[in-house]
């Protein structure tokens, strides 16, 4: 039998994450794929694409809305079930649509949140790591 180290698996990559608050409240997506994860929308950059364009495409294909992307809030570092990636966290706004699940085999439910209510995802342990690394970030972004 061959053994495999853990680190050997993972692989290395980079998300991009769109972080859009209206209201004071974060939208957040269910993403189902390996278990229950609340995120905000985004996901894998692809070869060649900025991590701009990849936000755009990323929410139009997740949640069906077209967004500006603004100032980076950070880059964090994040396990996933499908590895080891950088995530880098953009201030984006709607510009059109309204969010809506338009990948239902991926995520099955999508809201708006308040910084409380992330407090209580974190505390129960569905909230990524890269939102877990920007609390303290957003915790201003959502006053």
């Amino acid at each position: 039998m061959q053994c495999v180290l853990w680190e050997e698996k993972m692989k290395q990559g980079t998300l991009a994450g769109a972080v859009i608050i209206q209201n004071k409240r974060l939208l957040l997506i269910h993403n189902i794929k390996h278990g229950r994860r609340i995120e905000v929308p985004g996901g894998k950059v692809h070869s060649g694409e900025t991590h701009e364009q990849a936000l755009v495409r990323e929410c139009l294909e997740e949640i069906g809305v077209t967004v500006s992307v603004g100032t980076k809030i950070g880059v964090y570092h994040t396990p996933s079930p499908e590895g080891v990636f950088n995530c880098h966290l953009y201030h984006c706004t709607i510009l059109h649509g309204e969010p809506t699940i338009c990948e239902p085999h991926k995520c099955d439910k999508i809201g708006w949140y308040t910084y409380h209510e992330l407090e209580q995802l974190k505390k129960d342990g569905l909230l990524v790591p890269n939102v877990v690394g920007a609390m303290e970030h957003l915790k201003g972004m959502m006053k």
